[in-house]
Formats: C-alpha cells, structure tokens, sequence
C-alpha cells in the first residue's frame, strides 16, 4: 500500500484536535490482535466490547496513534465522540482521492462470488481493490475502501444490509461509479420485515448512482428489473432478453458446466449448479463495459479458488460445504447443487436453521423441506428452532429418511450410520448455526473409527 497520512492529517480530515503528530502512517487497525507497528488504532464499540479498553495494547503493540473517546496515556490520541464515525469519514476522504470507477454489488444471494469473479475478472486488465471477504458492512467498508491506493484503477465493493438505510450510507462513503443486485429475494426478514422493504433497501444502491454511471439489471428478477428502469442513467441487462444473456447451460461427464453465453462466448467452469450461472452473467456484462475479452480463465479459476461452496472428501462422503451462511434462495439453490451432482450414492441434505426471518421463519423452513422432497433428496437431517418444520414437510413430501436434532454430536452420529461409500451431503446453515461443527465431528470420526 503506497498511501500515507500523518496523525495530524487524520485529526484534521475528521473533525478532532491535532495531538501535534507529523508521525506517518500506512494502514489502520480496528483489532489489537492484527494491528501491525506504526499502525493507527480505531477504538470501535461494539455490544460485547468497547475498543477504548484496548488502548495500552495498541500503544505496546506499536500503534502510531488511537482514536478513541477519551486521552489515554501511552502515545498520540485522537479524541472523537464516534470512533466508527471518524472511520468512515477518513475512508470517504481518501475515496475522493481517486477518480476511478468503483463497482458496488449488493443481493440477497451471491454478492459475495458475484464480487469475486468480477473482480478476478477486471484484474486481467486492471490493479483492482476489492471487499475482501464478506466484510460489507459499516466497518468493512470503510476497511476496503481504505486497500484503495496510487495504484488502483478499479475498486469492487460489496454491500450488505438488514434494515432500509444502511447501503445508502455505505454509498455515500465509497461513491459508487457502477453498481449491481445480484437478485431479491427473502433474507434478514426480521430487520426489514417484507421482501417488499428488501427490495426498497438494495434499490438505494442504483438510486445512489450518478446519471453517468451504470446500473447493471438482472433481467430475471421482476424487482430488479422495476429497479432499473426507475434508474435515470445507463444499464447493462444480464439475463433473459439481457444484454448479455445465457444460450445455453448443460452439465457435462465431467461434472463442469458448459455455458454459452452472448456476446461472450463458450466457457466451461466449475459451479456446482446452473443457478450461479447468473453470477457469471454479471461478471462478463461488468467485463465487457470495461474492455475485458477473454474470460474462460480468469472465470475458472476464481470459481475454483472460491471460498463459498467447498467440495471436500471425509471418509466415505462427498460433502458440499455451504455453511458460511443461509436464507430461503441461497438454500434452494444450495438443495439444487445437491440435486444436480453427478453421484453413485445418496443425496443427503443437513440443514441448519435459516435465521432472521421474522414471523414468516416457519414457513420458509417448511418449504425449504417440501423443495428438497421435490428435488428427490433421499436423507435429510436438520437442526434448530424451525428444525421440525423443515422435517415434517420433507417427510410428506416422501423423503425417505427426515430426523430433526439438538446436537451436533448426534447429527454427525445419524449421518455417519447411513453413509456409504459414494453418497454426497450437502450441508447448509445460517452463520449463527455453526454447522461446519458437523463436518469436524465427521472428520474426527473416520480418522478415529473407534470414536463414539
């Protein structure tokens, strides 16, 4: 990173008293376990935590300077009412500094692999900054938009919100140039409480775009669609009748998807079911505005370098990791991926509960059980609150095996009894279900096949 800030430049770019440090810095720091020496230190607040607590350790551990609520002794302090505050504020700040095109990406399914492969994408031609991870919210942007330096020619930043408002104030920080919604659909119902204030939450991210910027329409979701045609400036649809459409989709012998997409071309990529096609499509329609032509690539390897949907072997199973996180979309498409692999054996679903979905939470479990009947998954296995709806609709939609559990020692006992050599499981949860702990018990169970 090539950018530098003197303690005093920063008091000044956020509204503090100058502490009459012309110390230099490059990165900031919100966790004393990471913070590196000449670092500065924000002392976020959190509802388990407040930062301020952490101030000796960030001057030990070499801290150029902290912002913080109130003097602490030990080196430079930047006295702010709002930590965070002062954050996004410098990250706005140095936003300014850089008139290049940043590319914001929201949805309620896929923006993180849908970031991913658009910037994979532009970094076959461009220094690219992007979120990494999943950090999209208050913090994580301010984060990304502060890996922006001399060097940078395009910037993808993903965006995440529960409640209407928040993607708006992340835009008015990173100032977004282009934009995208993967898609909208039913997530973090609990904080927005209708798909239709979803809908009205991810529109912000078009509404906050220039007339010359570029908002790029999924032409297969009605909202989205209703959300670009109410935008002023230019779009780009991906999808049916899009600008850049998929032709066709079949999976091959080897497991790959064949995709033909117009104006782009053929390409053979590695996605674990034709749903996430559609991340692909957005990904070569951002490409091609920005001079990209050749993408087979970069695609595949991004989608096999992604974080998300990990194919690992543990003792006699297949499994589809998909545990980071979960809402009713993700998990159709995720019982999708299941339904479409190529495998000798069983298709068993383990799925955790799908939280933040308000009033409505039991149906969706429901019809997530009733899908993967539908979808002819022969075991499921679930866990949590809503874990006996998403059973009992499964078991009358024929499922052959459908058992609800507390623990995630017996639902790694239950799996393991009926697993055989070539049965696949997918397993699928909300972040707070922790559901990769099955997968560990999985492992320690056939590495020590006397475990119990």
């Amino acid at each position: 990173m090539s950018w530098r800030y003197t303690v005093d430049e920063l008091a000044s770019t956020v509204g503090a008293e100058t502490p009459g440090s012309d110390r230099a810095f490059a990165r900031v720091s919100t966790d004393t376990r990471t913070l590196e020496r000449g670092d500065v230190f924000f002392a976020l607040a959190g509802e388990n935590f407040d930062g301020t607590t952490f101030a000796r350790q960030a001057f030990e551990a070499g801290a150029a300077a902290v912002v913080t609520t109130e003097p602490y002794p030990g080196g430079p302090c930047i006295v702010v009412e709002d930590p965070l505050a002062a954050l996004q504020c410098f990250a706005a700040h140095h936003r300014s500094r850089y008139a290049i095109p940043v590319i914001a990406i929201t949805g309620s399914c896929g923006k993180t692999t849908s970031k991913d492969l658009i910037a994979a994408v532009l970094k076959s031609k461009y220094e690219v900054a992007q979120t990494e991870g999943n950090l999209n919210n208050e913090i994580g942007c301010p984060l990304s938009l502060l890996g922006m330096d001399s060097s940078t020619e395009r910037a993808v930043m993903e965006m995440g919100a529960n409640h209407v408002g928040e993607i708006a104030a992340l835009c008015a920080l990173a100032k977004p140039t282009e934009s995208a919604i993967t898609m909208i659909g039913a997530a973090h119902l609990e904080g927005f409480g209708s798909i239709e204030a979803v809908a009205k939450a991810k529109a912000e991210i078009a509404e906050s775009l220039p007339l010359e910027g570029t908002f790029y329409v999924n032409a297969d979701d009605p909202r989205c669609v209703k959300i670009g045609k109410a935008y002023a400036g230019p779009t780009v649809a991906f999808g049916k009748d899009g600008d850049v459409r998929l032709e066709a989709c079949s999976r091959l012998e080897s497991g790959e998807l064949l995709l033909r997409i117009e104006p782009a071309g053929e390409f053979v990529l590695p996605l674990p079911s034709a749903a996430h096609a559609s991340n692909v499509l957005l990904a070569v329609a951002v490409g091609l505005q920005h001079g990209i032509e050749d993408f087979e690539i970069v695609l595949r390897e991004a989608c096999l370098s992604s974080r998300r949907f990990q194919v690992v072997r543990v003792g006699p199973l297949e499994i589809l990791d998909d545990s980071y996180n979960s809402n009713p979309v993700s998990a159709r498409v995720a019982i999708d991926a299941l339904a479409e692999r190529a495998t000798p054996g069983k298709r068993i679903a383990l799925l955790g509960d799908m939280l933040e979905l308000g009033r409505e939470a039991g149906a969706f479990h429901a019809e997530l059980g009733r899908y993967a009947a539908e979808r002819g998954i022969s075991h499921v296995f679930a866990r949590g609150d809503h874990a006996h709806a998403t059973i009992e609709a499964a078991r009358g939609g024929g499922v052959v095996v459908a058992e609800a559990m507390d623990s995630y020692d017996e639902l790694a006992q239950a799996i393991a009894d009926v697993a055989v050599e070539g049965d696949t499981l997918l397993v699928k949860g909300s972040r707070g279900m922790a559901m990769e702990q099955v997968i560990e018990l999985l492992r320690d169970r056939y590495s020590d096949p006397g475990a119990t």
